[in-house]
């Protein structure tokens, strides 16, 4: 709204409330004018649920600045030439010379004697990418690439999961997501530090592949590199005594002492045991196979059959095919466990294996490269002897 020089000016926005459960959007109109108290000028800004109130809001301010025009202080040569210059700089930008003037004023209070300086190394590192990607597209696309690679079907199904949720809490341009809102979601998560930081790994492989692609910079580290990684102090370690070990021998039916067998005298992950074959089992030799393809760290090993799991898997030695049928054995298996009234902690079938095996053999090595922790070419000289 303009009278004469005096001018008020109306700005159309949206906001959302909460109303009841659902958020809602309604529109708002903001009145901004400038009125002087005869020394200096004083932004004012009212807000109006409809237009029609704006406008009437805006005239009547512009009629009344219109009429103070005559207490305005009057400009000298000066700065009259001072003004004028002004006016031409902002001109290209099309900016306002106060608003031009309350940014200036405002960055300079943060960035100090550098600003120019800082100012061009923000640009800098906030290079808008040359390709626009969403995350979804982006997962999509990592997750072929990935396939592509020959990944283990174990990784595979752990970064799709970790993404895909990720996508779908962050359906914008992955250039745009910040560190603080990838952490804020984490945090949001139900779920251990040691599942939040696998999560967090996969999110950074995330935009490491962005970056590679070229849809984040490729010259500094990404907003997901920024996220602080959840304090992991471990919880503790569950091993079973022979006598609970026996007892669990005891419990369930035909398949779930067949996954208590293999899975207390190997060490296999619970995804591991869930993908063995009866061919992955080799009595002539006296191992078990975990192929490149059934581990989760896509490395091939051998873990020896101990003399005790012999003797419950000799009755099979003439079966072929997948040990456990269901994928979802190892879940039955552990329920039964637990209806006949013993206790089960994380991962205590593998960390029962491990105490066990270090004890008879001695050599932290050894185990740790038979529980698939450690690559094969990390101890040439163990992989040699097992060959």
């Amino acid at each position: 709204m303009r009278i004469g020089s005096a001018q008020a000016l109306i700005y159309r926005t949206r906001e959302r409330k909460l109303v009841g459960r659902k958020h809602r959007s309604y529109e708002r109109f903001t009145v901004t004018y400038y009125r002087t108290d005869g020394v200096k000028q004083i932004r004012c800004r009212k807000s109006y649920s409809s237009l029609q109130a704006a406008r009437f809001e805006a005239e009547r301010a512009a009629a009344a600045i219109a009429k103070g025009e005559a207490d305005i202080l009057k400009l000298t040569s000066a700065d009259r030439a001072t003004y004028l210059r002004a006016m031409d700089a902002l001109r290209p930008l099309g900016i306002p010379l106060h608003v031009a003037i309350e940014e200036y004023v405002e960055a300079k209070q943060h960035a100090g004697a550098g600003l120019i300086a800082a100012a061009k190394e923000h640009g800098r590192r906030h290079a808008i990418a040359t390709v626009r990607k969403s995350i979804a597209e982006t997962v999509k696309e990592i997750l072929a690439a990935k396939k592509q690679d020959g990944m283990s079907v174990r990784y595979l199904q752990s970064l799709r999961s970790h993404l895909n949720r990720f996508a779908e809490h962050f359906r914008m341009n992955i250039a745009t997501v910040t560190a603080a809102q990838i952490e804020d979601w984490l945090r949001r998560i139900k779920r251990g530090p040691r599942t939040r930081n696998n999560i967090r790994h996969s999110v950074v492989t995330l935009f490491n592949f962005a970056k590679a692609r070229g849809y984040l910079p490729k010259t500094f580290a990404s907003e997901a590199d920024h996220v602080a990684k959840a304090k992991d102090r471990g919880g503790e370690i569950g091993v079973f005594t022979p006598a609970q070990l026996g007892d669990l021998l005891n419990a369930g039916d035909e398949e779930a002492k067949l996954y208590f067998a293999i899975g207390a005298f190997t060490g296999l992950r619970s995804a591991e045991l869930i993908r063995l074959e009866w061919e992955d089992v080799n009595f002539s030799r006296g191992y078990v196979q975990v192929g490149k393809a059934k581990a989760k760290t896509a490395t091939r090993r051998l873990v020896p059959i101990q003399p005790n799991l012999e003797m419950w898997l000799a009755p099979y030695r003439a079966k072929s095919g997948l040990i456990f049928v269901s994928e979802h054995a190892a879940d039955r298996a552990i329920a039964q466990a637990k209806a006949s009234g013993i206790e089960w902690p994380n991962n205590v079938l593998r960390h029962s294996y491990a105490t066990y095996r270090l004890a008879q053999c001695r050599d932290a090595a050894r185990v740790a490269l038979e529980n698939g922790q450690l690559a094969p070419d990390a101890f040439p000289q163990l992989s040699r002897a097992r060959r």
